[in-house]
């Protein structure tokens, strides 16, 4: 299984999508069943070589392991709210996931988190991280298929997942921007399928 869910360390059945968020596959019509592939690998071998120099032949991408970032600035559970906020500021991240002393995820921080910390009167700069930090999160498995990693990130309506292996340890961090960046960069949405 390549979608996991962690609550402060713990592993947690993996929840169910409710039915009017889920996207349903469909099916190619039979007007493009009988394209010719050939043809059609030619055509796309032409247009590739008339891009320009500044663009390469693109590659086959498959999986998360193929476009995460693997420089991820985690932070520790105990961690205070303001080191929080200046590794947002310093890294310009969005997201930080929280992790425990083994690199074992337990939440997920936000700038909107923080953001919205920073209206309230209640919580102290001085707080643990986890007095915001959202979770159970989601996780993916680095051999994930990048489509499911695009609609996990759409179904769930999330920014960003941390990526562990197959010893649950954080190993990276998936984005939106990470998906948009391998599609305008490779262009035709047949190397995803």
């Amino acid at each position: 299984m390549s979608l996991i869910v962690f609550d402060m360390g713990r592993r947690v059945e993996t929840p169910m999508t409710p039915e009017r968020f889920r996207i349903n596959p469909i099916h190619a019509s039979s007007a493009t069943s009988a394209v010719n592939h050939a043809t059609e690998a030619y055509a796309q071998q032409e247009s590739y070589a008339t891009l320009g120099e500044h663009q390469h032949q693109p590659q086959a991408v498959a999986y998360v392991a193929d476009i995460m970032q693997r420089k991820v600035q985690y932070i520790y559970s105990d961690a205070p709210l303001r080191q929080a906020w200046e590794i947002m500021q310093n890294t310009g991240f969005h997201h930080i996931p929280v992790v425990s002393e083994d690199l074992i995820v337990c939440a997920m921080l936000s700038d909107r988190d923080l953001l919205n910390q920073s209206l309230s009167a209640s919580i102290a700069w001085n707080d643990s991280v986890l007095t915001l930090a959202s979770r159970p999160v989601l996780c993916i498995g680095e051999y994930a298929d990048i489509r499911q990693c695009a609609r996990t990130l759409l179904e769930y309506r999330i920014g960003a997942l941390p990526v562990v292996d197959e010893q649950n340890l954080l190993t990276g961090i998936i984005t939106r921007t990470d998906i948009l960046r391998v599609l305008s960069h490779y262009g035709p949405m047949e190397l995803w399928a």
